[in-house]
C-alpha cells in the first residue's frame, strides 16, 4: 500500500494538499500555482475536476472518481473540493479520504480548500502525513499589506504609481478579496496606460476607508466616546485589520504631538510646517484643545500597549482591546 503513496512524489507534486484561511484571494493564487505545477500547459478541462461537497446532490463518490481517472495529455490532474464543513462532508473525510490516501493515484493532486482546520482531526493529521498544509493567513502589518498590492498590481501587468498603494489602502484597508477585486478592477479601468496612480485609485474607490478612518479620529481628537465607538464598529464591520485602526490612530496623534511644536500654534503654520491640508490643519489646532503633551504621551503608550495586545500579548479580543484604547483616549 505504501508504494503507491510513495510514488505520489514522483511526479513532483503531493498527493494531497489542504489550503486553509479565510481569504479566498490567498487560496486562489495557492491553488493556481498548484494546478500550474501538476497540469503546466495540458488542456485543464480534462485535468481540473471541482466539487462541492455542500451541493445537493453531490455524491464523496464523485471526489474519488475523479481521484482515480488518470489524465489526458497532461503529466497530472487536479481534483479541487471545498464544502469539507458541511454535515454532508463527513463520510468523505472519515471514510473515503482515509482509504483513498491509503492508496493514491500518483498522476493526482487532491487539493482540499477549508475556512479552518483543526489540526487535531483524524482527517487533518493524514493530509499532514501523506501531503501538505498550506496556510492561506492573511499579512495583517501595514507595511505588510502595502507589500501585498504593490506585488497585486505588478502581478496584473501594471505598475503602482506614486502614492497609488498608500490610496488604495487607505481607501479600502486590510481586506484582502476586496483589495484584489478593486485591483482587478483598476486593471480594466486604466487601459492601456503602464501605470496606476493615485488619482486612478481616488476616481474608482471613492473615499469610503478614509471617511471612516477620518470620522473615528476626528471623534476621537474631539473626545466625543459615543461618536468614535460607533466609527470604530463601522470600520470592524467591513473588515478593516484592527493593527491598520490601530495605525492610522498613532498617525494621528503623533501628528498631534508634531503640532505642538509649531510657533504659533496657527492652523496656517501647522499647515505649511506638517504639510497638510488646511482644514486637515485647523482639525488638528482645535483638538490640541483637549491634549496637552503630557496626555499626548500618555495616549502613544496606551497604543503601544495595544499594539502588543493585538500582536499576541492579550487574550481579549482585538476588537476589545480597541474599544478599550478608544474609550482611555476619550476620558
Amino acid at each position: 500500500m505504501m508504494s503507491s503513496s510513495s510514488n505520489a512524489s514522483e511526479p513532483g507534486f503531493p498527493a494531497v494538499v489542504l489550503l486553509v484561511g479565510p481569504e479566498a484571494t490567498l487560496r486562489d493564487a495557492a491553488r493556481r500555482a498548484l494546478r500550474e505545477r501538476v497540469i503546466g500547459a495540458g488542456p485543464a478541462d480534462f485535468n481540473e475536476v471541482r466539487i462541492d461537497l455542500a451541493a445537493s446532490g453531490t455524491d464523496a463518490a464523485h471526489v474519488i472518481a475523479a481521484a482515480r481517472t488518470l489524465p489526458m495529455l497532461s503529466r497530472g490532474r487536479v481534483v479541487i473540493v471545498r464544502g469539507l464543513e458541511d454535515r454532508r462532508a463527513k463520510a468523505f473525510l472519515e471514510r473515503d479520504l482515509p482509504e483513498y490516501l491509503d492508496d493514491p493515484v500518483a498522476s493526482t493532486c487532491l487539493i482540499l480548500e477549508a475556512d479552518k482546520a483543526d489540526r487535531r482531526q483524524r482527517w487533518v493529521k493524514l493530509v499532514q502525513k501523506q501531503g501538505t498544509i498550506r496556510e492561506c493567513s492573511a499579512p495583517t502589518r501595514p507595511a505588510e499589506l502595502r507589500d501585498w498590492i504593490a506585488e497585486r498590481i505588478r502581478s496584473r501587468g501594471k505598475r503602482p504609481g506614486a502614492g497609488a498603494v498608500n490610496a488604495l489602502y487607505e481607501a479600502i484597508g486590510g481586506d484582502l478579496d476586496r483589495l484584489a477585486s478593486e485591483v482587478d478592477k483598476l486593471v480594466l479601468y486604466v487601459g492601456e496606460a503602464s501605470d496606476i496612480s493615485a488619482r486612478h485609485v481616488t476616481e474608482l474607490t471613492g473615499q469610503v476607508r478614509s471617511l471612516a478612518i477620518y470620522e473615528l479620529s476626528d471623534a476621537v481628537g474631539g473626545r466625543r466616546r459615543a461618536d468614535a465607538l460607533r466609527a470604530l464598529a463601522r470600520l470592524l464591520d467591513q473588515g478593516d485589520a484592527p493593527l491598520a485602526i490601530l495605525g492610522a490612530l498613532s498617525q494621528h496623534f503623533r501628528r498631534l504631538l508634531r503640532a505642538t511644536d509649531c510657533k504659533p500654534l496657527r492652523a496656517q503654520t501647522v499647515q505649511q510646517e506638517l504639510g497638510l491640508h488646511p482644514f486637515a490643519a485647523e482639525k488638528l489646532v482645535q483638538q490640541l484643545n483637549g491634549f496637552d503633551v503630557p496626555r499626548l504621551i500618555r495616549c502613544l503608550s496606551a497604543m503601544a500597549a495595544t499594539d502588543g495586545a493585538l500582536k499576541g500579548g492579550s487574550l481579549l479580543l482585538p476588537s476589545r482591546s480597541l474599544e478599550q484604547l478608544v474609550l482611555a483616549l476619550v476620558a
